[in-house]
């Protein structure tokens, strides 16, 4: 099953890339929502290979989640691997520069069961599609007015 989705920012490409890519931010954000979350590798700097262990709300019921960063290519390509019990997904951000100060950002994530638990997941997720496509539109909005709202590095 996949999700997509696009929008349009008012920021050239490598801010939007260093917004996408701002790790410690996302890693607040979780911590901020009360679950836990841990780093996993020791990397200094963004890359292939960077990941986190953390523990969410899934269905009333707190589970492990592992993301690893399995393509980091500046400043147009990041990808994400989840794995959360019996259930695989691939997040996919794509940057375009439409302009010098204009980024499109494309987000696509596919869910792959792997187990019974996840297909059924899969099946009823396919049901609320038109309502979780709208969530995932208001919140890549948000993520859009959030980024153009902060001052310009490059200004």
């Amino acid at each position: 099953m996949q999700f997509t989705d696009k929008e349009d920012i008012e920021k050239p490409i490598d801010e939007v890339f260093d917004a996408v890519t701002d790790y410690e931010a996302f890693e607040k954000q979780v911590m901020r929502r009360g679950h836990e979350i841990t780093r996993l590798d020791a990397q200094s700097s963004g890359g292939v290979g960077m990941s986190w262990k953390m523990r969410i709300p899934v269905r009333g019921t707190l589970r492990e989640l592992t993301a690893t960063v399995s393509r980091y290519d500046r400043p147009d390509h990041v990808a994400l691997d989840l794995r959360i019990g019996g259930l695989d997904a691939v997040v996919n951000v794509e940057l375009i520069a439409l302009s010098p100060k204009r980024t499109r950002m494309s987000l696509e994530i596919e869910l792959m069961p792997r187990s019974i638990t996840s297909r059924v997941l899969v099946q009823s997720l396919r049901l609320k599609r038109a309502s979780l496509t709208k969530t995932l539109r208001k919140r890549l909005g948000e993520f859009a007015e959030h980024l153009e709202a902060r001052p310009s590095h490059t200004a």
